[in-house]
């Protein structure tokens, strides 16, 4: 993730203890101003990346900036978005609040990841632009919703539990605004904050919000795939490759029971039916 230094993605100094394993260290995506951006873009497309992710605001896990607060300029966003637009490749911004969205929307970003305290008109704005939102609920509005007593909430470090406090009420806010919107949403987890095989949670999560069940079910199928411009894959249709999943029950009136697949089909071919691991 390409970042202002300062900024969410800025592991240098004291942070790399906490964030490198010493036997892999991770380089240091900090980039200021235009020409550093453009420089650090095309060498991240060069490297292989299909997608370039930037932090547009603060994060809640990073101590040093506010996660309402933008941490790029308008002309840098233009500049990145601009230069990875140049390459073929789509751009999305780590993003909270409403100046560092809008600003990536004027960019033209394809998708904002999180975007968990967007006003009602930064949400009219991303729907105006066709902007898809992956808005990661479980790993933040989990926390949201812990109370004080709660012994994950109580090992949380000093400075997540100030932002989370400060933050709280636009959190939940926010959340009821979204399933209220037509935005496109997608579904997608903050990679890292759980294990993988949990990543049902996400369901549960939105519908808890208001969001229905099958526009939860969409936006880890369809949407998704229109998300990713992956044609061959979210819709069950002639032609498509038959990536299938079954469940004991219906989660249109239980969406928990996405948390209880019991067969997998993978382009076809059978790895898991009732009882049996293929």
């Amino acid at each position: 993730m390409i970042s202002a230094r300062g900024g969410h993605g800025d592991f240098s100094g004291f942070l790399a203890g906490q964030y490198q394993d010493p036997s892999r260290p991770l380089e240091l995506a900090a980039a200021d101003g235009c020409d550093e951006i453009r420089t650090r873009v095309r060498q991240e497309i060069r490297a292989g990346a299909d997608w370039i992710k930037f932090a547009a605001t603060g994060g809640f896990a990073s101590p040093s900036d506010d996660p309402g607060r933008a941490t790029y300029s308008q002309e840098e966003m233009d500049a990145l978005v601009a230069t990875a637009a140049d390459l073929g490749v789509p751009a999305t911004p780590h993003s909270y609040g409403d100046e560092g969205i809008q600003r990536a929307v004027r960019a033209g970003v394809r998708s904002i990841e999180h975007g968990n305290l967007a006003s009602a008109e930064t949400l009219r704005m991303m729907e105006d632009a066709d902007v898809f939102l992956v808005p990661t609920q479980y790993a933040i509005l989990s926390g949201a919703r812990r109370t004080p007593e709660d012994p994950l909430w109580a090992a949380a470090p000093d400075y997540v539990r100030r932002k989370v406090d400060k933050y709280r009420a636009g959190l939940l806010d926010a959340a009821d605004r979204l399933a209220a919107s037509e935005v496109r949403i997608a579904f997608g987890t903050d990679a890292g904050m759980f294990p993988h095989h949990e990543n049902w949670r996400e369901f549960g999560m939105m519908v808890s919000t208001g969001i229905t069940p099958l526009r939860a079910l969409q936006a880890a199928t369809s949407t998704a795939a229109d998300l990713l411009q992956l044609p061959d894959v979210g819709v069950i249709a002639e032609g498509k490759l038959a990536d299938l999943i079954a469940m004991p029950g219906d989660p249109f009136t239980d969406i928990e029971v996405t948390g209880r697949v019991d067969f997998v089909m993978k382009a076809g071919v059978v790895y898991e039916r009732p009882g049996t691991a293929v």
